[in-house]
């Protein structure tokens, strides 16, 4: 099915809606567990699941006594990430009044913005274009957006010069073979809107120069390479014409890294014979997590590629007909809520258009790199057709 006019204008606005949508709703209650996000939930909305956005205060920064938000959590005393809950479990209401974020995205937004900005600016993917953005909108953003102490390492040197080939890789980047994280992942569903033609080898090149700068590892190439691949399959079909089976199968074999494989094949397999309608998530893919283990990683907070792809395929092959419950149950499902929505939110969006979330989309902020410069951005990239 091929999209032109204002049919792909839709979808490629719904995709860039889609990442900001999720990443607001779920920075909420990023770092949580699923039990602690439904009791806020059940608390605010009288259901189980996230309905729209709250004020507090985003993992990855913190409240200062003058009452300024600045640097990470670990670095406040008495500030932690149930910050929104009740009083006594958080940060007290005056706080959270004056200084807590509504409908505002983190950096999985930031990153996808400046993907965008760059492969538009340069009408094609250039790896030391990608990286240089990325860092200077992160250097404008930082204390607004949050960011890993890794990200932080990595784009300084960028700014400061390294080439773009070694800034991933030690000493920039402190592990051997670069990062194998969902960062490289998280960014990359805009190359889906401007490579929507693209077969999957050229798609596979401008994935992996895009990633040249900050995430160099077998996994973590992968899995933007099948974020990238989702994107491109949810424009060329409709609901009625889109298969969770075809998707899977098709996903699995762009995979170069064992892992990888290995647990695309075990999504395949719930996808094919789960209860899609009565199932629980957790049951489906704690297993599949726990086989390969990473440090710092698991159903907890999903931050190796590994472990947040499975998430993200299997819920939208679980939901992708229901695009709201789509991001409600990536966020349902605790730890990295803000990235697992924002990439799932990408997919759905890239199949449903811009409609689907017009309530949510109303409430998201609006500055200078806010909902409309994101739109603009989309139209741009389809443009583009590379």
């Amino acid at each position: 099915m091929a999209l032109a006019g204002d049919a792909l204008l839709s979808r490629a606005r719904g995709c860039m809606l889609g990442i900001m949508v999720g990443d607001a709703l779920g920075a909420a209650v990023e770092g949580l567990s699923r039990e602690l996000v439904r009791r806020f939930a059940q608390g605010e909305w009288q259901t189980p699941l996230v309905q729209d956005f709250v004020r507090a205060v985003h993992m990855g920064t913190y409240v200062s006594d003058s009452g300024t938000l600045k640097g990470p959590f670990r670095e406040a005393r008495g500030v932690n990430d149930m910050a929104f809950l009740p009083p006594g479990t958080g940060l007290p209401k005056e706080v959270i009044q004056q200084c807590g974020r509504l409908g505002m995205y983190t950096d999985d937004t930031c990153a996808c913005l400046a993907v965008a900005f760059s492969v538009v600016a340069c009408g094609k993917v250039d790896a030391a274009h990608v990286a240089r953005t990325c860092a200077e909108f992160f250097r404008d953003n930082e204390h607004f957006r949050g960011s890993p102490p890794t990200a932080k390492q990595v784009n300084a040197a960028c700014l400061e010069g390294v080439p773009v080939e070694r800034t991933g890789l030690p000493p920039y980047f402190r592990f051997e073979g670069g990062s194998f994280a969902n960062g490289g992942a998280m960014r990359i569903s805009p190359l889906g809107l401007a490579y929507r033609n693209s077969g999957c080898q050229p798609l596979r090149e401008a994935v992996e120069q895009a990633l040249l700068g900050t995430h160099r590892h077998v996994e973590a190439a992968d899995f933007a390479m099948l974020q990238a691949r989702a994107v491109q399959y949810a424009l060329s079909h409709d609901v009625e014409t889109f298969s969770a089976d075809q998707l899977v199968a098709d996903l699995r074999g762009l995979c170069l890294s064992g892992d990888m494989q290995d647990v695309m094949v075990s999504i395949a397999r719930a996808v094919r014979f789960a209860n899609m309608d009565d199932v629980d998530d957790h049951r489906i893919l704690g297993p599949i997590l726990s086989k390969h283990k990473r440090p710092g990683s698991g159903l907890d907070f999903q931050i190796a590629s590994v472990h947040m792809a499975p998430c993200v395929f299997w819920l939208v092959c679980r939901h992708y007909k229901d695009p709201r419950r789509a991001i409600q149950a990536a966020i349902d499902l605790g730890g990295d809520t803000d990235t697992t929505a924002s990439m799932v939110g990408a997919i759905v969006g890239a199949l449903h258009g811009d409609k689907w979330c017009s309530g949510w989309a109303e409430s998201l902020e609006n500055g200078i790199h806010g909902r409309d410069f994101a739109l603009q951005l989309a139209e741009q990239l389809v443009e583009l057709d590379l």
